[in-house]
């Protein structure tokens, strides 16, 4: 009878310990989505009034050439949090649904061109779930590149490359106005250069953001501590001339990627 006892009173302390473990468990994982949803409120509002100081000038000219770096935040402990954005329109944009006919049948020729191209890792690497239609030349891969050119141009593909090429390794924004002369200058025809001003984004509207936060005060300052990354969407408000044109929206993805990687795949992102 007592060894039957402590079996039962065992079992039942084991019973009792494994649900606590578990909801333990999942109050830390409560914790945590609450701690990343207000982190992530906080900096997109943060972000959101470092945009409005920038006087309209264009985002690219305002970012760390490097590294992307926009603006540091230092919070009431010490430790400081840096902001980074990067170029996230280089990837084709795989979800043609809602887009008009147009650009369902372009971007479907692209994704065409692009399938033929890599293997199916590669392929899901080279594109995006959301998003504006438009491509980054600056931001592309050179797969990416040569798909759109080719459902762009057709048998002139090689010639526009070649031009756009030449844009991307000038090193400064293309404009609307650079991207048709290389058009012009590839032989495009009139309905080609308007696909290549459908196909091609001059203004950035996806964004990556990363986070880096470093501890402050005590042993370990500076240390990194955490870092997270998200897609952001900025467009570009035609309707609002007063103020800051670029308008900050609702952080599209948010996720805590760890401070082991040194080189962020912005494929992890999307």
């Amino acid at each position: 009878m007592v060894v039957l006892l402590m079996v039962v009173v065992g079992l039942t302390v084991g019973m009792a310990m494994t649900r606590l473990s578990a909801q333990s468990k999942t109050i830390a994982r409560q914790v945590g989505k609450y701690q990343d949803h207000h982190l992530g409120r906080g900096l997109q509002e943060a972000i959101g009034a470092w945009l409005r100081q920038q006087n309209g000038r264009d985002l690219l000219d305002v970012l760390g050439v490097e590294d992307g770096h926009a603006m540091d935040i230092m919070l009431a402990d010490g430790s400081q949090v840096s902001v980074y954005l990067r170029d996230a329109q280089g990837a084709a944009l795989s979800n043609l649904t809602g887009q008009p006919d147009r650009q369902i049948e372009e971007g479907g020729l692209l994704l065409r061109n692009l399938a033929l191209t890599t293997t199916e890792s590669e392929f899901l690497k080279l594109t995006r779930p959301f998003g504006p239609m438009p491509i980054s030349i600056n931001s592309a891969s050179d797969r990416v590149l040569e798909a759109a050119a080719q459902m762009v141009a057709g048998e002139s593909s090689p010639r526009f490359l070649s031009e756009l090429e030449i844009l991307r390794n000038q090193g400064t924004k293309v404009t609307r106005a650079q991207l048709s002369a290389a058009s012009q200058a590839a032989g495009l025809s009139t309905d080609q250069r308007a696909a290549a001003l459908r196909t091609f984004a001059v203004d950035i509207e996806l964004w990556a953001v990363m986070i880096e936060v470093r501890a402050g005060r005590g042993m370990h300052s500076g240390r990194l501590i955490s870092r997270y990354g998200g897609i952001t969407r900025i467009r570009v408000n035609a309707r609002n001339n007063a103020g800051n044109p670029m308008e900050i929206g609702a952080f599209i993805t948010w996720k805590n990627i760890g401070i082991n990687t040194q080189n962020v795949d912005l494929r992890a992102l999307y």
